[in-house]
């Protein structure tokens, strides 16, 4: 935007959605590509992740440098990683202890020398480790195969003996957060880069081929060396990961201060963040009681059963937002998708309709996995202020 969002009227606003509607800039080269991006949005797979690109031309063309940009249903933190690296400040939120974690790391990303440090405490926690019963006994579980059928026995100790570093919150310097969602990216794969055997990157599917011992630590160094050899661009600014409920947001961030702007992509219907997510949620602390009952306070469950949870959605982002800021909300639609239906109609108590745009992704490439939930056939942008 030239000039705070504040100070366009609807009006004027309506007239630049517009535009970016028909131009869609994050469709075109260089933008259009996959790889488009800084690496740290790629610091460890994510099934269902928004495009970088997108993210981009969002912060990009609403919001200026300095805004405070929140994204409550942040997933892996695309967006407030994207307003950072714009020279934003950020607050990416969510629910999933594996999801704030990678969130936090990309906000915060140390210097080789501080995760270099934090990967040598952790080497020397988890020699400290003496693992229980109930450590060992963790690897029977599993949704496709055990845990402990994807990794060699050696690997599989180290393993638990990380995990139970993670849980016990053993690492406290600067740099832990990354350090975790190298190991976090590393856990499953289909290259040697993996601690695991031959699985896929983004969904753990069953493991296959010989089993060979792989060092946690070796691993992890040389995922954190990796991920930290293109350099942040100057304008970058350190943002907030924050691990809870949205409805919780206000009372976790700073009251002082509203955000200028919230951009962000509730789960689309179809989309489940748990189970393509198992083993990086198992070595998150969730046992197969949480896959069942924990799930269910998530947004992507309970909006199965009703809408009516984003009239909470609604009312946090109005206590989040300046009276004059803009809500963002990416959404996708199918044939029998009713959900942005449901969102245009809640929105009405707490919020006006500046405008919408809409583009046809029934032709998107799918790489074999679903990209935004597998019933989608438009993606929707809902531009929103408060009433």
């Amino acid at each position: 935007m030239r000039g705070p969002i504040g100070e366009v009227s609807d009006h004027e606003l309506a007239t630049v959605i517009s535009r970016f509607g028909a131009e869609l800039p994050y469709t075109k080269a260089p933008y259009a590509s996959r790889a488009w991006g800084h690496p740290l949005h790629s610091l460890c797979s994510y099934q269902g992740k928004l495009k970088p690109s997108m993210a981009h031309w969002l912060v990009r063309s609403f919001t200026d440098p300095g805004d405070l940009v929140i994204d409550p249903l942040a997933g892996v933190g695309t967006i407030p990683y994207e307003a950072s690296l714009l020279g934003r400040r950020s607050v990416g939120n969510d629910l999933s202890p594996f999801a704030a974690t990678v969130t936090h790391a990309k906000l915060n990303p140390p210097t080789l020398a501080e995760a270099e440090a934090a990967i040598d405490a952790l080497a020397l926690a988890m020699e400290q480790v003496t693992l229980t019963d109930e450590d060992v006994e963790a690897a029977d579980f599993g949704l496709n195969a055990t845990v402990r059928d994807y990794y060699h026995p050696d690997t599989l100790e180290e393993v638990l003996r990380a995990r139970r570093v993670f849980l016990d919150g053993g690492l406290t310097l600067p740099g832990a957060s990354f350090v975790w969602a190298s190991l976090l990216h590393v856990l499953h794969g289909n290259r040697p880069y993996a601690l695991s055997r031959t699985s896929h990157p983004i969904t753990p599917f069953s493991p296959k081929g010989e089993f060979e011992y792989r060092g946690v630590i070796d691993r992890t160094t040389a995922r954190a060396q990796r991920a930290l050899a293109t350099p942040l661009p100057p304008e970058f600014v350190a943002g907030e990961g924050i691990h809870g409920d949205f409805r919780q947001l206000p009372s976790s961030v700073d009251g002082s201060e509203l955000a200028d702007a919230i951009i962000t992509s509730p789960p689309f219907l179809g989309m489940r963040f748990d189970r393509p997510n198992w083993l990086r949620l198992w070595f998150c602390g969730w046992i197969a009681d949480d896959f069942h009952k924990k799930s269910l306070g998530f947004l992507e469950r309970q909006q199965t059963k009703s809408f009516d949870c984003y009239e909470d959605f609604y009312d946090v982002c109005a206590k989040l937002l300046r009276a004059d800021g803009l809500l963002v909300i990416h959404v996708g639609s199918g044939a029998k998708d009713k959900l942005v239906d449901g969102l245009r109609d809640l929105s009405a108590a707490r919020f006006r309709m500046v405008a919408e745009t809409a583009e046809d992704v029934t032709t998107l490439e799918r790489h074999g996995l679903p990209d935004k939930g597998s019933r989608t056939t438009v993606h929707h942008l809902l531009f929103l202020r408060r009433t």
